[in-house]
């Protein structure tokens, strides 16, 4: 099949990735590519060791800009209706990832079969874009988890099917045999409603270490609420390419999940059990399905969080892969493959 990925113009899919959607668009385009298909991925740019081929809109040389639209708004909508202007016939289906409203109002124009992947909750502009789009267009309507689904089926007023993220599991010999130099770990964007400090407070009761990894999304947050608690034992690495983050989290003993967004799928819990290692966290953080036994257990707070912990007693690397199994992303790839075949 030949497949067109939707992400924005001005969404980078170079490593290390902003965030989870991102690099859930990068991994699926390139599983494609893998599995014989041809895909093209619509964003600003990608690393040149990608198998997908990328397709980039250029910003207007002139000024965009009026007295009700800002510059950066104005590009958007001048980089849309060069969107509206591709030539689609050459694709078999379209992939929407995008959280950008124009890119729906143009897609209209093209008359090509779709398929549109909620990853974030339902907000009031999201909400509004995607209640018009899906009451002028037949595309289907996919959600990253249950959580999600039942979320945007209550906005939408219809039935959407899910497909759930998915993660590609290392080798168990290899989860078995790393060296533990990290204690506690924490990935993810830096800032509030991912809530960082929430974990550095279950650190510090429990008097364990905590390492600290990803991109500093909100700088005033970090150099105000994060920084200063920063010591020996409480520390941070940066934002890391996936694979030496992957190699970092795997030297952990425990993840701690803290957002205090209903996350739409937790990826970053799922990518932690994948590397043997359990899961304490937030309910908010933690959908249902992600949720099981001791591998991975969900609480309402900090206090709780921390009794849980002290009672936690030794999750097997094994128990915690086993579980992960259930979120292959050879199943995901397999998924959308023939959500796209029905399609066409």
């Amino acid at each position: 099949m030949r497949i067109l990925m939707v992400a924005s113009p001005i969404v980078s899919l170079r490593q290390p990735f902003k965030g989870g959607t991102e690099a859930f668009v990068a991994n699926l385009a390139n599983a494609l590519c893998k599995k014989g298909h041809t895909v093209d991925v619509l964003c600003k740019d990608a690393d040149e060791e990608n198998e997908f081929n990328i397709l980039q809109l250029d910003e207007s040389p002139l000024r965009m800009k009026d007295n009700i639209t800002t510059e950066e708004e104005g590009q958007k909508l001048y980089q849309a209706a060069q969107f509206a202007l591709i030539d689609n016939s050459y694709y078999d289906v379209v992939h929407y990832h995008s959280y950008y409203h124009a890119l729906y109002d143009v897609a209209l124009l093209h008359n090509i079969k779709s398929v549109i992947t909620l990853h974030a909750p339902v907000s009031p502009k999201l909400g509004l874009i995607h209640k018009l789009h899906k009451a002028r267009s037949d595309h289907c309507y996919i959600a990253v988890s249950n959580r999600l689904c039942k979320e945007w089926e209550a906005h939408l007023g219809s039935a959407i099917k899910v497909i759930s993220n998915g993660v590609t599991l290392p080798k168990s010999e290899y989860v078995q045999k790393i060296n533990k130099t990290h204690d506690l770990f924490w990935m993810g964007r830096i800032n509030a409603e991912k809530d960082p400090v929430s974990a550095i407070k279950i650190a510090q009761k429990l008097q364990r270490k905590l390492c600290i990894a990803g991109p500093v999304e909100d700088r005033e947050y970090f150099n105000a609420h994060v920084e200063p608690l920063l010591t020996d034992s409480i520390y941070y690495i940066g934002h890391l390419k996936h694979d030496e983050l992957f190699t970092q989290l795997a030297k952990s003993c425990l993840f701690l999940a803290t957002s205090k967004w209903n996350e739409p799928f937790g990826l970053t819990t799922i990518e932690a059990l994948a590397h043997g290692i359990p899961v304490v966290g937030f309910k908010t953080a933690i959908p249902e399905e992600l949720r099981f036994s001791n591998v991975c257990t969900a609480l309402n707070n900090v206090d709780e969080a921390v009794s849980a912990i002290k009672k936690l007693g030794k999750v097997s690397p094994q128990a915690c892969q086993s579980f992960a199994k259930n979120f292959d992303f050879n199943v995901t790839v397999s998924n959308y493959e023939a959500e796209y075949a029905a399609l066409i």
